[in-house]
């Protein structure tokens, strides 16, 4: 009767041993020619080595330099007579100081609690360039705490006339 447990003992760590190397072999058989090398196995993969990977960032988004936040153009613009865009953000803890741009003329046309609404213009049909920083929006919080600053409504009229509209993002600072 011994012999048969001793058997069976045997073959039942024989058999959990191929399982765990048939597991990873197919595992690894798996992440190295599905994941690694597919679209799709790059869009699921989550993992700490892989977080910084390039996002797509919106037409203008905000960067925050040195405390001081920028309003910078991320694709090319062509022939733009005007542009206009609203900042929004907490006024119990923040306050816009000073909004610049030491190239073009702005108008601040509303400066209401929330929202910041500016309007930009050009001398002359202007071209913006990629990576090109648009604004300086200097910045002071009352407490240290985090807070999100958003720019909506984003929007230029070109050299035909023609409103087009710009997708936006926000920073958390």
């Amino acid at each position: 009767m011994q012999d048969i447990l001793k058997k069976y003992k045997k073959n039942k760590i024989k058999a959990n041993i191929i399982v765990i190397l048939t597991s990873f072999v197919l595992a690894i058989w798996i992440n190295i020619f599905l994941i690694d090398w597919t679209n799709i196995g790059q869009n699921l993969k989550t993992s700490v080595l892989n977080s910084k990977v390039q996002t797509n960032k919106a037409d203008f988004y905000l960067e925050e330099i040195n405390n001081n936040l920028f309003v910078v153009s991320n694709k090319k613009i062509s022939n733009i007579d005007s542009l206009s865009l609203s900042i929004t953000y907490n006024p119990e803890n923040v306050t816009i100081q000073n909004i610049k741009s030491d190239i073009w003329n702005l108008i601040n046309i509303s400066n209401t609690k929330w929202v910041n609404s500016i309007i930009i213009t050009f001398d002359k049909w202007t071209n913006i360039d990629k990576n090109n920083k648009i604004l300086k929006i200097d910045l002071s919080k009352k407490y240290n705490r985090t807070e999100n600053i958003n720019i909506i409504n984003a929007n230029f009229k070109d050299l035909n006339w023609w409103h087009y509209s710009l997708s936006t993002s926000w920073v958390t600072f």
